[in-house]
C-alpha cells in the first residue's frame, strides 16, 4: 500500500511519531505545502499514485 503524507507546515516532533507510525511497513512519500511555490501538478500525480493520502496541518 503506497501512503502519501502532506504537510501544510513543519511537522512537529509528536507528528513526526504519528507519521513514522503510518508509514510502516508501506511505501511512502511526503508533500511539503509551506515552501513558497510548492508544485502543484507534482501533488496531483502523488496523489492519484497513491492509495491513502493523510494531510497535517
Amino acid at each position: 500500500m503506497k501512503i502519501l503524507q502532506v504537510y501544510r507546515s513543519v511537522p512537529s516532533e509528536e507528528t513526526k511519531t504519528l507519521v513514522e507510525i503510518l508509514n510502516r511497513d508501506r511505501e511512502a512519500a511526503s508533500f511539503d505545502l509551506s515552501v513558497e511555490a510548492p508544485d502543484y501538478d507534482q501533488l496531483v500525480e502523488k496523489v492519484v499514485a497513491a492509495d491513502q493520502t493523510v494531510c497535517w496541518w
